[in-house]
């Protein structure tokens, strides 16, 4: 028998062992990451934000103008729930709170229904219908941002960074 010692095989030189992962801490019951509804109610408060900012820019023109009414006055209000939204769609997204952006989002509604009350009051038939059809197509966003905001997993997974 011969006694070859020929030279060790390993990993090549230079690339020293394989790394050693440990697995993540859970920090909350499901799982260390954030809930695709808190990833979901941010990124709506973004968009309604974005298209709150074009549309009450807008009627801010219209008013500034002396054409508008008191919807296109009323709807001008949507620039600050506009800010609001984006600093609550940047708290949630942070893990920091989803209280601003649902307040937000509830204001947006209120001032989308104020006007369509002022509306009903103050406009003619055409111009009810297209300010009705106007509040129905905006309605959507700032209420699913706001239902989302409040989901009891979005809460659950902001209350387990304290823990």
């Amino acid at each position: 028998m011969s006694e070859f010692r020929g030279p060790q095989y390993g990993p090549p030189p230079g690339y020293g062992p394989p790394p050693q992962w440990a697995p993540q801490q859970a920090t909350w019951p499901h799982g260390p990451g954030r809930p695709s509804l808190a990833t979901a109610a941010g990124v709506l408060g973004y968009v309604t934000a974005g298209l709150t900012i074009v549309v009450s820019l807008i009627m801010l023109a219209i008013t500034i103008s002396g054409h508008g009414d008191g919807t296109t006055g009323v709807l001008v209000l949507g620039l600050p729930c506009a800010a609001g939204l984006i600093v609550g769609a940047n708290q949630m997204l942070r893990r920091e709170s989803e209280r601003n952006l649902f307040a937000c989002a509830g204001l947006s509604i209120g001032v989308l229904v104020l006007s369509l009350l002022i509306g009903v009051v103050t406009l003619g038939k055409a111009d009810l219908l297209a300010q009705a059809v106007f509040v129905a197509l905006a309605l959507p966003l700032p209420l699913l941002t706001a239902i989302f905001a409040r989901n009891r997993t979005v809460v659950d997974w902001l209350a387990a960074r304290d823990r």
